[in-house]
Protein backbone atom coordinates (compact mmCIF):
# COMPACT_ATOMS: atom_id res chain seq x y z
CA UNK A 1 0.00 0.00 0.00
CA UNK A 2 1.16 3.57 -0.49
CA UNK A 3 3.01 4.85 2.55
CA UNK A 4 1.18 7.42 4.67
CA UNK A 5 2.58 10.94 4.72
CA UNK A 6 4.52 11.95 7.81
CA UNK A 7 2.56 14.23 10.15
CA UNK A 8 5.12 15.93 12.36
CA UNK A 9 5.02 19.18 14.29
CA UNK A 10 8.75 19.81 13.93
CA UNK A 11 11.78 18.42 12.13
CA UNK A 12 15.34 18.22 13.38
CA UNK A 13 18.70 17.57 11.66
CA UNK A 14 17.44 19.21 8.47
CA UNK A 15 19.01 22.14 6.56
CA UNK A 16 18.79 25.45 8.45
CA UNK A 17 15.99 26.86 6.30
CA UNK A 18 13.78 23.84 7.07
CA UNK A 19 14.50 23.49 10.79
CA UNK A 20 11.36 23.44 12.92
CA UNK A 21 8.94 23.48 9.98
CA UNK A 22 6.11 20.97 10.06
CA UNK A 23 6.43 20.33 6.30
CA UNK A 24 10.24 20.12 6.12
CA UNK A 25 10.16 16.47 5.03
CA UNK A 26 7.62 14.80 2.75
CA UNK A 27 7.30 11.48 0.98
CA UNK A 28 6.75 13.32 -2.29
CA UNK A 29 10.18 14.93 -1.94
CA UNK A 30 11.70 11.54 -1.11
CA UNK A 31 10.26 9.82 -4.20
CA UNK A 32 13.00 7.87 -5.99
CA UNK A 33 14.72 6.99 -2.71
CA UNK A 34 14.50 3.99 -0.42
CA UNK A 35 13.18 5.45 2.84
CA UNK A 36 14.15 3.81 6.13
CA UNK A 37 11.80 5.06 8.86
CA UNK A 38 12.43 4.34 12.52
CA UNK A 39 9.79 5.13 15.11
CA UNK A 40 11.33 5.81 18.49
CA UNK A 41 11.13 7.72 21.75
CA UNK A 42 13.88 9.26 23.81
CA UNK A 43 12.55 7.64 26.97
CA UNK A 44 13.49 4.23 25.53
CA UNK A 45 16.87 3.51 27.09
CA UNK A 46 16.70 -0.23 26.55
CA UNK A 47 19.56 -1.97 24.80
CA UNK A 48 17.28 -2.64 21.82
CA UNK A 49 16.24 1.02 21.61
CA UNK A 50 19.79 2.32 21.73
CA UNK A 51 20.97 -0.29 19.23
CA UNK A 52 18.21 0.75 16.80
CA UNK A 53 19.38 4.38 16.89
CA UNK A 54 23.01 3.31 16.46
CA UNK A 55 22.02 1.23 13.43
CA UNK A 56 20.11 4.15 11.90
CA UNK A 57 23.11 6.45 12.44
CA UNK A 58 25.32 3.87 10.72
CA UNK A 59 22.93 3.51 7.78
CA UNK A 60 22.66 7.29 7.49
CA UNK A 61 26.45 7.58 7.33
CA UNK A 62 26.82 4.61 4.98
CA UNK A 63 24.32 5.89 2.43
CA UNK A 64 24.79 9.66 2.81
CA UNK A 65 26.69 9.97 -0.46
CA UNK A 66 24.52 7.52 -2.43
CA UNK A 67 21.58 9.88 -2.90
CA UNK A 68 19.08 7.03 -3.11
CA UNK A 69 18.52 6.18 0.56
CA UNK A 70 16.93 8.44 3.18
CA UNK A 71 17.02 7.61 6.87
CA UNK A 72 14.18 9.23 8.81
CA UNK A 73 13.29 9.06 12.48
CA UNK A 74 9.84 9.73 13.88
CA UNK A 75 9.96 10.55 17.58
CA UNK A 76 6.83 10.03 19.63
CA UNK A 77 4.69 13.07 20.41
CA UNK A 78 5.01 12.98 24.19
CA UNK A 79 7.92 15.42 24.49
CA UNK A 80 8.61 19.08 23.85
CA UNK A 81 10.90 20.14 21.01
CA UNK A 82 13.57 21.01 23.56
CA UNK A 83 13.39 17.53 25.07
CA UNK A 84 13.62 15.91 21.63
CA UNK A 85 16.67 18.06 20.82
CA UNK A 86 18.29 16.87 24.06
CA UNK A 87 17.59 13.22 23.16
CA UNK A 88 19.11 13.79 19.71
CA UNK A 89 22.20 15.35 21.25
CA UNK A 90 22.60 12.76 24.03
CA UNK A 91 22.24 9.83 21.63
CA UNK A 92 24.26 11.51 18.86
CA UNK A 93 21.41 11.09 16.38
CA UNK A 94 22.55 12.52 13.04
CA UNK A 95 19.65 11.51 10.81
CA UNK A 96 16.58 13.63 10.05
CA UNK A 97 13.98 13.25 12.79
CA UNK A 98 10.43 14.54 13.12
CA UNK A 99 8.35 14.86 16.26
CA UNK A 100 5.02 13.19 15.64
CA UNK A 101 1.90 15.33 15.72
CA UNK A 102 -0.49 13.87 18.32
CA UNK A 103 0.54 10.27 17.48
CA UNK A 104 -0.82 10.66 13.93
CA UNK A 105 2.17 9.18 12.11
CA UNK A 106 2.49 6.38 14.67
CA UNK A 107 -1.22 5.59 14.14
CA UNK A 108 -1.03 5.80 10.35
CA UNK A 109 1.75 3.20 10.41
CA UNK A 110 0.13 1.06 13.14
CA UNK A 111 3.06 1.49 15.51
CA UNK A 112 2.29 0.13 18.97
CA UNK A 113 5.79 -0.55 20.28
CA UNK A 114 9.16 1.09 19.76
CA UNK A 115 11.63 0.97 18.26
CA UNK A 116 10.00 -0.07 15.00
CA UNK A 117 11.55 0.33 11.56
CA UNK A 118 9.68 0.21 8.26
CA UNK A 119 10.89 0.42 4.67
CA UNK A 120 9.32 2.42 1.86
CA UNK A 121 10.40 1.72 -1.70
CA UNK A 122 11.38 4.24 -4.36
CA UNK A 123 7.78 4.46 -5.57
CA UNK A 124 6.46 5.41 -2.14
CA UNK A 125 5.02 1.99 -1.32
CA UNK A 126 5.31 0.66 2.24
CA UNK A 127 7.13 -2.61 1.56
CA UNK A 128 8.44 -3.97 4.84
CA UNK A 129 7.07 -3.61 8.32
CA UNK A 130 9.22 -6.11 10.18
CA UNK A 131 12.89 -5.69 9.32
CA UNK A 132 14.66 -6.97 12.45
CA UNK A 133 17.85 -8.81 11.55
CA UNK A 134 17.58 -8.18 7.82
CA UNK A 135 17.45 -4.41 7.39
CA UNK A 136 20.65 -4.01 5.39
CA UNK A 137 19.73 -6.89 3.08
CA UNK A 138 16.28 -5.37 2.42
CA UNK A 139 17.68 -1.89 1.78
CA UNK A 140 20.15 -3.34 -0.74
CA UNK A 141 17.33 -5.21 -2.47
CA UNK A 142 15.11 -2.13 -2.71
CA UNK A 143 18.00 -0.02 -4.02
CA UNK A 144 18.31 -2.39 -6.99
CA UNK A 145 14.67 -1.89 -7.99
CA UNK A 146 13.72 0.71 -10.58
CA UNK A 147 12.00 3.86 -9.34
CA UNK A 148 9.57 4.43 -12.21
Amino acid sequence: RPAAEFECDSWFNVPDGQRGKADAVSLAALRGKVVVVTFWGGFDTTQRGIAALDLMNTLNELYAASGDVAVIGIHDSGNTNEEVMEYLKDRRVAFVTGKDRETRTFSNYNIFAIPQTVLIDKKGILRYYDVDGRLLELVKSLRREASD
